[in-house]
């Protein structure tokens, strides 16, 4: 039996431990890191060996956490236990101590956590109690009492310590755990008040918008702004993608950086290696000194690469190279030049086309295609053509010392114009309207298309067929620009209608307010004879309606050469076209609405010729599918 001096020093001892192990705790917000110098302090004050602190996760599996002695090669982060599994997850299960007088000889023992190879050569006795925190079991606290003489009986003593020292344990585990989750509290509540009390869209330099879908290209600028992440802007001709671009540099960290613009489309490809990569002196005949190139100058800003889908083959391997290791050579020169550049670039192509007909490489594709914003076409933000109009006006009196305005009635007609040619365009139509009015306002009289002066349907038109005209891209809507025309059939282009010249109508033959004429009969038509319509579709043609006191002698537009498919016999310029042997006065000049497929391939063969590349433009179909369906109908293929 123990001396009474004796268990006053051991009572004295493990008070003094208590209070150590309560500093040690309240010393640090570091969990693991606390508890580790916990099982050092045990270990050191009352020869309590590999400790071990399990702490149950939100799966349920019992983890260890802070470990004294063990191996290095074993991470606490790979040593958990299910409910009930060994000494530790029964403690766990149970809620109550438990005593192993000799770990060698317990079947439940496992060594899982290792430290524990010498058990043959000396007596290992362990020691458990669960951690609790609120009357629940939220871990389990062990520790071994080693002896060269066997297990001493005595353990009633260390479990009441033991559990003392749990008990402290639980309630700084709950209090870093109610910390924790209150802090994600807080974050979330942060993060969402930040998002609501957040402007949707700030404003941006020069961008003229209020439409939703620009509102959204907006909103994505401001997203993708402060990373490095290359940019793919896509868009008509005229859209603004330069100006987007700028955006996307004057709202990023490089703000005070050089932002780059080059157009690939304007330089050969010779001229243009050496304008983005450089060329040392001698390199080729005129190079007289060193010349940086465009990524060399733009190293720390932004380099704006317009009209990248225009480039060669042989150069965009060269380019791909750039992009993806940063580093370059110059022409000439063998010195490998390091550059860091953010990447925008812009086309008005459909790239994935130009892919799959290869003359645009995958691997580039995927290596700028990383960001993509999409700007859309002026006429599908209709709500935007008023405001751009008076910013125009304003501009041009600014730049020219005037005090314009524009008339509400010359904006409607604008809103009601298709502009091919975008903002652009728009821009031009302004400027041309303003160097033509009187008394400093633009009215209905002094637009282009009231002249019929505005030809920009036939550039229209032909993008409706699918061919690229002057840099603008192929339109694939099909919309038809003239408003005579029957509305297009959803899901399917209609064959364009190119504007003709008709003989001016005898005056007084068109009158009324816009939309109808005399009888009831629709503005542009009087007595069987068809005004020409403007050629945007504005509805703004040569008649009164416009507010000229009489129509004016419409001028004569002669229509470009529709775009023929490549023949293998040369085509004699002076013979007519043949036309099919049935198709008579009768044939229909619109696709039929409805009815069965065979039925609208044949109306579409005869159409064209028996042409099956137009055939399928009309129908909206491949050329691969109107071959299919002509050989599933059984239709005979006329040739002429």
């Amino acid at each position: 039996m123990p001396s009474a001096a004796q268990s006053a020093s051991s009572s004295s001892l493990e008070l003094l431990t208590i209070y150590e192990v309560s500093k040690i705790l309240g010393s640090s917000l570091d969990l693991e890191q606390t508890l580790r110098e916990v099982l050092r302090a045990l270990s050191y004050q009352l020869q309590m060996h590999r400790g071990r602190v399990y702490l149950q996760g939100e799966d349920g599996a019992l983890r260890l956490v802070a470990a004294q002695g063990l191996p290095k090669d074993s991470p606490a982060q790979e040593i958990d236990y299910n409910q009930g599994e060994g000494i530790s997850g029964r403690i766990l299960k149970t809620g109550m101590p438990a005593v192993v007088p000799n770990l060698a000889e317990e079947p439940l023992f496992n060594n899982r956590s290792g430290g524990r190879d010498d058990l043959d050569e000396q007596v290992a006795s362990l020691v458990g109690v669960p951690i609790k925190a609120a009357g629940t079991v939220v871990g389990v606290l062990t520790i071994d009492r080693i002896s060269d003489d066997g297990p001493s009986g005595h353990f009633g003593s260390d479990v009441r310590f033991l559990t003392m020292v749990a008990n402290l344990i639980g309630q700084t585990v709950r209090l870093h755990r109610t910390v924790a989750e209150e802090r994600r509290f807080m974050m979330r509540e942060t993060f969402r008040v930040q998002k609501e009390l957040r402007p949707v869209v700030a404003p941006v330099n020069d961008v003229v918008c209020t439409s939703p879908n620009m509102v959204d290209v907006l909103a994505q600028v401001h997203r993708v702004a402060p990373f490095k992440s290359t940019v793919l802007i896509r868009g008509e001709s005229g859209t603004g993608k330069e100006l987007i671009a700028r955006a996307i540099h004057n709202l990023s960290p490089r703000k005070d950086a050089p932002f780059i613009r080059v157009n690939c489309a304007a330089l050969p490809e010779s001229l243009l290696e050496s304008e983005l990569f450089g060329h040392e002196k001698g390199s080729f005949t005129g190079a007289q000194k060193d010349h940086k190139g465009r990524f060399e100058l733009a190293s720390g800003g932004t380099l704006f690469l317009d009209e990248i889908g225009d480039i060669s083959s042989n150069f965009q391997a060269k380019l791909l190279r750039v992009l993806q290791e940063q580093e370059f050579e110059r022409v000439g020169g063998s010195k490998t030049i390091k550059t860091d550049v953010r990447l925008i670039c812009a086309t008005n192509l459909n790239l994935e086309e130009a892919v799959g007909h290869g003359k645009f490489r995958a691997d580039l594709y995927f290596r700028i295609n990383v960001v993509t914003i999409h700007l859309p076409p002026l006429r599908e933000r209709r709500g935007d053509i008023a405001m751009l109009a008076k910013h125009f006006v304003g501009k041009f009196g600014r730049d020219n010392g005037l005090n314009l305005d524009i008339a509400p009635e010359a904006l409607e007609v604008l809103n009601r114009c298709t502009w091919p040619g975008n903002v652009r365009e728009l821009e031009n139509c302004i400027e041309r309207a303003a160097t033509q009015c009187r008394n400093g306002t633009i009215r209905v009289p002094d637009l282009s298309c009231s002249m019929n002066l505005c030809n920009s349907s036939v550039l229209f038109q032909y993008r409706t067929m699918g061919a690229a005209v002057g840099g603008l891209a192929p339109s694939m809507s099909g919309t038809p620009t003239n408003p005579s025309v029957a509305p297009p059939v959803p899901g399917r282009p209609q064959p364009p209608t190119m504007p003709q010249a008709m003989p001016a109508p005898p005056n007084g033959a068109a009158h009324g307010a816009l939309g109808s004429g005399p009888n009831g009969t629709p503005n542009g038509v009087a007595n069987g004879t068809q005004w020409p319509a403007c050629a945007s579709g504005c509805g703004a043609g040569p008649m009164p309606v416009c507010g000229a006191s009489k129509p004016l002698a419409p001028s004569s537009i002669v229509p470009l050469p529709a775009p023929q498919p490549a023949a293998t016999a040369p085509v004699v310029p002076s013979a007519p076209a043949p036309q099919p042997a049935d198709a008579g006065p009768d044939l229909p000049l619109d696709e039929p609405d409805s009815g069965p497929l065979r039925d609208r391939l044949v109306w579409a063969m005869e159409r064209t010729g028996w042409v099956q590349a137009k055939a399928a433009r009309l129908l909206g179909m491949t050329t691969r599918q109107v071959s299919y369906a002509l050989r599933k109908y059984n239709i005979e293929i006329k040739r002429f």
